[in-house]
């Protein structure tokens, strides 16, 4: 058995993400969505050495939870002012989902115990 570390990125830190997500006419729920353009991504005052255009959890307005429900592993290479590179694993989200059973509707961290 082999423990390892992975950055997660499921929701960008935006303060109002429902005017970012369209959610379609009729519909109460975006599952997924991207960003309009690929971003290098920081870690530790390091950055990416290439742009991503990541994949996110959307919102429901109905009190569902949106969760990742496919995802795989990547390797990213970052870069450090005057200190060098380093590889660091990360999930790399290609579909979420809107459930119902939920412990807080809207809290897309809601489904993460501490074990």
């Amino acid at each position: 058995m082999k423990k390892e570390k992975r950055l997660c990125f499921i929701q960008p830190c935006l303060t109002n993400i429902l005017k970012t997500i369209k959610i379609p006419k009729g519909k109460t729920c975006q599952p997924t969505f991207q960003l309009p353009r690929a971003e290098k991504l920081f870690f530790s005052g390091c950055s990416t050495t290439q742009s991503y255009k990541l994949t996110f959890c959307g919102v429901c307005t109905d009190k569902r939870c949106c969760v990742p429900n496919k995802s795989k592993m990547i390797t990213l290479h970052f870069e450090c002012p005057n200190e060098g590179f380093f590889k660091w694993k990360m999930m790399w989200i290609t579909s979420c989902v809107c459930q119902r059973i939920c412990s807080d509707p809207g809290d897309i961290f809601s489904e993460l115990r501490m074990l």
